[in-house]
């Protein structure tokens, strides 16, 4: 009795370096980075803010990509979500103003402009408490592209490869912050964004094969570009990693007026979680 116990005992401690009955092997997992999402603005920041409640409620009615946490859930994605809002932290951002010319607008990491160039935050270089939250500011920003690199790194680490789905949502209407061009260019419902690097094409060719069998309006980098890659892969043009940026249309699912969403919520949500997992169908 005494060495069945001892036996069972000695299972018991090592049970989780078994092999699980009848549990399939982990599979590739696309990377679904969500930057823009959030509207929450810590109190370190809100004393920095130099609009009245009723403008800087403006501000993130125009800025954020509402609901697009919801929009790209996916549970068996890797979700990468920025907790605060991009008033606060922007980390789609260059942290250097000769690779980011967003700076130049007052809207780089940090972002002390409107969208319409107004004034939003005070410089913070103007009193210690600024500093203070733009050092915060870094912070929430390192930590992020901490957590999106270990997310990345894991996966080429187990599989040789990652797929990275960039998140985000658009404006109907052209906004002051953009380029001059985009009032001359289409808003279409849906937009890909794509890297010469780290979009390929066949990617890039199912995505708009996808969205356009479901009726919706696609453009490539158009009104918006690019797809995002975290550091050190981005410099190193590590092709182990792709990216495709996807944008929705807000005037598809949600009043951009109250911030509401329509009664289309639902179907644009399922367009684009079925594709996640057509998606995923395919890189198995």
């Amino acid at each position: 009795m005494k060495s069945i116990k001892l036996v069972l005992a000695a299972l018991q401690k090592c049970k989780s370096c078994l092999p699980a009955f009848g549990k399939t092997m982990e599979q590739p997992r696309i990377i679904v980075h969500i930057p823009h999402s959030s509207t929450n603005i810590p109190k370190i920041f809100q004393q920095e803010f130099l609009p009245e409640k009723e403008k800087l409620h403006s501000e993130l009615l125009c800025m954020t990509d509402w609901y697009t946490d919801e929009l790209f859930a996916c549970p068996g994605c890797l979700a990468v979500v920025h907790q605060f809002s991009r008033l606060v932290c922007d980390p789609e951002r260059f942290l250097d103003p000769e690779d980011e010319m967003m700076w130049q607008k007052g809207m780089g990491m940090y972002y002390t402009r409107m969208s319409d160039g107004g004034l939003l935050k005070r410089s913070p270089l103007t009193s210690s408490a600024g500093v203070q939250a733009y050092g915060k500011a870094l912070k929430i920003y390192q930590q992020h592209h901490s957590r999106f690199r270990s997310a990345v790194q894991k996966q080429l680490t187990a599989f040789g490869g990652a797929l990275i789905i960039d998140g985000h949502s658009f404006s109907a209407s052209v906004l002051p912050y953009e380029a001059k061009g985009n009032q001359y260019l289409k808003r279409p419902e849906i937009c890909l964004g794509t890297d010469p690097v780290f979009t390929p094409d066949d990617l890039l060719a199912m995505a708009n094969e996808y969205f356009t069998k479901a009726g919706l309006e696609v453009a490539v980098n158009t009104p918006f570009a690019g797809t995002v890659v975290p550091e050190p892969f981005y410099s190193l043009q590590d092709k182990r990693v792709q990216s495709l940026m996807i944008e929705v249309n807000r005037s598809l699912y949600m009043d951009e007026r109250t911030g509401k969403k329509k009664e289309t919520f639902e179907e644009v949500k399922y367009c684009l979680q079925r594709f996640l997992k057509v998606l995923f169908l395919q890189k198995k």
